[in-house]
């Protein structure tokens, strides 16, 4: 079975929904750029993205293993240091594969 990592919503602006997330839900940004926000919950991650630079709302699904990411899709790598390849599901769901070396893993998903 497969691990959720996260959750990313397209969102117009990132400060205002930062301050919702913050304030109605209790999330706490654990890391911010110009463009990404991630809010961290109780059980899992949600990812505040500018719809000015992401095309998709997405699951984000853990990989254990660079290689077992997926061949096709779209490959990209983070400015946090993750991997992640982008599929979609038959009905255009948008899914990213993700994967975190072991750095990201202390720094970002707080693993020993």
């Amino acid at each position: 079975m497969k691990t959720i990592d996260h959750i990313a919503l397209l969102v117009d602006d990132l400060d205002i929904a930062q301050a919702w997330y913050e304030k109605t839900l209790g999330a706490i940004c654990e890391y911010s750029t110009d463009s990404y926000r991630r809010m961290r919950f109780s059980n899992t991650t949600v990812a505040l993205i500018s719809k000015h630079r992401y095309s998709y709302n997405h699951i984000g699904i853990l990989t254990d293993n660079q290689e077992d990411l997926p061949q096709d899709g779209e490959r990209v790598e983070h400015r946090d240091g993750t991997i992640g390849v982008y599929t979609f599901d038959p009905d255009g769901n948008c899914i990213e594969h993700i994967w975190y070396n072991d750095e990201c893993k202390k720094t970002v998903r707080n693993e020993d």
